[in-house]
């Protein structure tokens, strides 16, 4: 809980020979074996972080803190269990919606390594109380149910949107049916009612993250989606008059033809009329970040932008800036050194230097750094790898990149 003050980073050199230092705050987290972080900004102004923690060797707790005063809070425990489907890829994640709170965890139903289910629990109160868990989805099949991403609607709904492995269990029993991971979707209410339910793709990679936001023109989500000749290609999807989901189209066509689920989704941000999406590939056999922009609520999307370079590992985020910017984070690994990098990037192109944020570990247990905007800081959260997991964070001044 004790505020470490400021630090430097790292000095990154100049093609002028000048050098830029990266200044953060590091805010201690007061929880221990400590894993899996996320961060919300919610509507009033509120900065939430939760994570999971490791209590004894079977039972993991679920908990959360707020940022008061650049220092979080004792952390509140939301709800514990020992019979979890923790994965390093796969991480809880709030949302708020009006006065209430949303979160998700994954929860083992059957004896398949894979056979889970979706768990959400609401708080009507702003965390002070949650509601008893309950499914999103209501197939019964020991199956995987994971990859939720989560947005508001109204002050009294939100969407939940996840990966849902029916199809593998209903193919068994019926040959009209493709045994495939499909994209499906709710939209629920501040009782934990279901109010509407959507298959939103069909055919999707069995396990890369999803994400979802809203627009002034309503939510869109962004997945990675998977043809028949395994192309698996960033997609998306846009709810119509509240009503009726679109076609899903690709961000672009990187014709990425992998065998496997590279288990690196994309991230999506919102600001009035203007999205933007980065995304990870190895489309021709080398690795790349793009981040393209839509000023037309996702309608349609600009040519993407290359972000980092060939030794990237994915794992990235992206939140809105400003009007005109977005700032990318991601992971990659030069010399055999890991690090986690952030950089600006401009709707019309230009780019600002990329800096180092945090050594890191390109083991799973390093899992997906998080970050969020506020004002005009980056508050960042991943997990540290050391004898045992701890999550940190650290508050970033965007004026870095104007230098």
């Amino acid at each position: 809980m004790r505020l470490l003050g400021v630090g430097l980073i790292l000095i990154i050199s100049l093609s002028s020979c000048k050098q830029a230092v990266l200044e953060f705050q590091r805010i201690d987290i007061p929880s221990q074996n400590s894993s899996e972080p996320s961060l919300l900004k919610a509507h009033d102004g509120t900065i939430y972080l939760n994570w999971y923690e490791a209590i004894g060797n079977d039972i993991t707790a679920l908990k959360f803190s707020k940022l008061e005063n650049h220092t979080w809070s004792v952390p509140k425990t939301i709800t514990t269990g020992d019979n979890w489907f923790v994965n390093w890829a796969d991480f809880p994640a709030l949302i708020a919606f009006g006065e209430n709170l949303a979160i998700h965890y994954l929860e083992k139903s059957g004896e398949d390594t894979y056979a889970y289910d979706v768990k959400l629990m609401i708080s009507n109160d702003k965390g002070g109380s949650w509601n008893p868990a309950f499914k999103p989805h209501l197939d019964q099949t020991k199956t995987e149910h994971g990859f939720v991403s989560k947005t508001a609607m109204t002050d009294t709904e939100f969407l939940a949107v996840w990966l849902d492995g029916r199809q593998m269990e209903l193919a068994k029993k019926d040959s009209t049916i493709t045994a495939q991971m499909s994209l499906r979707a709710a939209i629920i209410d501040q009782n934990n009612h279901l109010k509407s339910k959507y298959l939103l793709d069909e055919r999707t990679c069995d396990c890369c993250q999803t994400d979802t936001a809203l627009t002034n023109d309503g939510p869109i989500v962004v997945y990675r989606d998977r043809s028949h000749e395994d192309i698996r290609d960033i997609y998306y999807t846009k709810l119509q008059n509240n009503h009726t989901w679109s076609t899903p189209k690709p961000i672009y066509n990187d014709d990425w033809k992998i065998s496997g689920c590279p288990v690196n989704g994309p991230a999506i941000s919102t600001k009035e009329d203007l999205v933007a999406v980065s995304w990870f590939t190895v489309a021709q056999d080398t690795p790349q970040i793009k981040v393209a922009f839509s000023n037309d609520n996702g309608t349609t999307f600009n040519r993407p932008i290359l972000i980092g370079n060939t030794m990237s590992l994915g794992r990235l985020d992206i939140e809105m800036l400003d009007e005109i910017s977005a700032v990318v984070s991601w992971m990659e690994t030069v010399n055999g050194q890991t690090v986690i990098k952030i950089q600006r990037v401009f709707i019309d192109g230009r780019k600002s230097k990329a800096f180092v944020v945090a050594e890191s570990s390109e083991s799973r247990s390093s899992g997906f750094p998080r970050m969020i905007i506020n004002n005009n800081d980056i508050i960042m959260a991943w997990t540290q790898v050391g004898d045992q997991l701890q999550v940190k964070t650290a508050i970033i001044n965007s004026t870095v990149f104007d230098y």
